[in-house]
């Protein structure tokens, strides 16, 4: 569910041209730039106060007003941006630390300059990426120390310091605010992740079918509550063969079909016998789809019992069997009379076929050999018995004449409404 969630993201921020590096660029890019004005403030007024000479105002401006906007583009056209990023951290406390030991490592300011750079590494990289920032700092300020020497001076005018304090504060304060904002987000999203697993969860277990999720092997990673009916939670445990209860004449055709969707991706359909635990057997129409979790693949597997449905088609196929080979011809209707199917038995009587008959009106096979009255009486007869019985005159399709014994009953559903007609019809001796 996780790689589906990024999927999706990735589809969504593609399909409104959302820059391709990551988040973290972009607001590492708005702290930078902000804390680093400020910096350019409270260094500027320090270095206003010492009597710096033009040359180290042309670096100031370099470092903290032009320096941001170059690691922006340098990390956002990276090929790899978030670890252009990563280096762009490090750059960040190895240059400061070049500051401080320039300015002679006045308290404040160099403290700020330190605990600015490393707590934004310290967020993105934790420990590690505070160990990081610590070496760079120090590392830039012996490296100036190691050049220029060391000098010490700590103090800072008054509006210096409370300048300085107060941009550290908003500095903290902004970016406490951040990580509370990217926590809330990631709350929000595990809770949304979290209702869309109970949701899932809610119907899978509460689904006739049965659902699975298993490995390349066929093992059982997970098993719907349906299975349950069937099996016992011995057979169903996780790492056991999901193929053990299946019948050993479909056991092949099960394990061909699961490697074929793990080789072509492709989702595979077929039907399969699985014995239950009480010796029972019942017939599955199963849908099988792969993909991967975490790198490992995984099958799901849905299967609908149709076992019921195989019964009645048995059943149906007998009683259409039984249709078929009557020795009586029979003809059954809709209720508003349209001939739904006739046997070989009709034909052989009448000489019309079953496409002569079927789709056609029943009335269309009245011969006119007996007057209109005799046929409203009988379908008078069918509404109000149920049933009529007698003998006709008909004719066949080569015209021939004959002496008809017929019968037509009426079919009723459960709230004793017609829904179609049976029809039996013989040669009268």
């Amino acid at each position: 569910m996780e790689q589906a969630v990024k999927v999706q993201s990735v589809t969504v921020l593609q399909s409104v041209a959302v820059p391709k590096y990551h988040w973290v660029i972009r607001i590492n890019y708005l702290v930078r730039a902000i804390s680093f004005a400020a910096l350019f403030v409270a260094i500027g007024m320090h270095m206003a106060s010492r009597g710096y000479g033009a040359v180290a105002w042309g670096l100031l401006a370099l470092q903290f007003l032009a320096y941001p906007h170059l690691l922006y583009w340098r990390a956002s056209s990276a090929r790899e941006p978030l670890q252009a990023e990563r280096t762009n951290l490090l750059l960040d406390c190895l240059l400061v630390g070049i500051w401080a030991a320039a300015l002679e490592f006045p308290v404040l300011i160099a403290f700020t300059l330190f605990i600015g750079t490393s707590l934004n590494s310290a967020i993105y990289r934790g420990w590690r990426g505070a160990l990081g920032a610590l070496i760079a700092f120090s590392c830039g300020a012996l490296g100036w120390v190691s050049i220029a020497g060391f000098s010490f001076s700590p103090y800072t005018d008054l509006p210096v310091s409370a300048f300085t304090l107060a941009g550290l504060s908003a500095y903290v304060i902004g970016i406490g605010n951040i990580v509370f904002t990217q926590n809330r987000k990631l709350h929000d999203t595990r809770e949304e992740l979290r209702k869309s697993e109970e949701f899932f969860r809610l119907i899978t277990e509460n689904a006739g079918d049965l659902i699975a999720l298993l490995d390349a092997e066929g093992h059982w990673v997970y098993a719907g509550p349906s299975y349950r009916h069937l099996l016992s939670d011995a057979d169903l445990e996780a790492g056991s063969s999901a193929l053990a209860h299946v019948h050993r004449e479909d056991r092949d055709l099960v394990r061909a079909q699961l490697k074929k969707t793990f080789e072509t991706g492709d989702a595979q359909e077929f039907s399969y016998r699985l014995i239950a635990t009480d010796g029972n057997v019942h017939e599955f129409k199963a849908t099988v789809n792969s993909f991967s979790h975490a790198g490992i693949p995984r099958a799901v597997v849905i299967s609908i019992d149709i076992s019921e449905l195989r019964r009645t088609e048995k059943i149906l196929d007998i009683y259409s069997h039984a249709f078929e080979n009557m020795a009586e011809g029979m003809i059954l209707t809709s209720a508003d009379g349209t001939i739904l199917s006739v046997n070989k038995a009709f034909t052989a009587v009448t000489g019309f076929s079953k496409e002569d008959a079927v789709g056609r009106p029943e009335t269309e096979f009245h011969t006119a050999l007996q007057p209109p009255k005799f046929y409203a009486d009988m379908h008078d007869a069918v509404a109000q018995d149920g049933y009529w019985v007698g003998t006709t005159w008909s004719r066949r399709k080569d015209n021939s004449i004959y002496r008809e014994r017929r019968s037509v009953s009426s079919i009723l559903d459960e709230a004793g409404n017609t829904t179609h007609y049976i029809t039996f019809v013989a040669i009268a001796e």
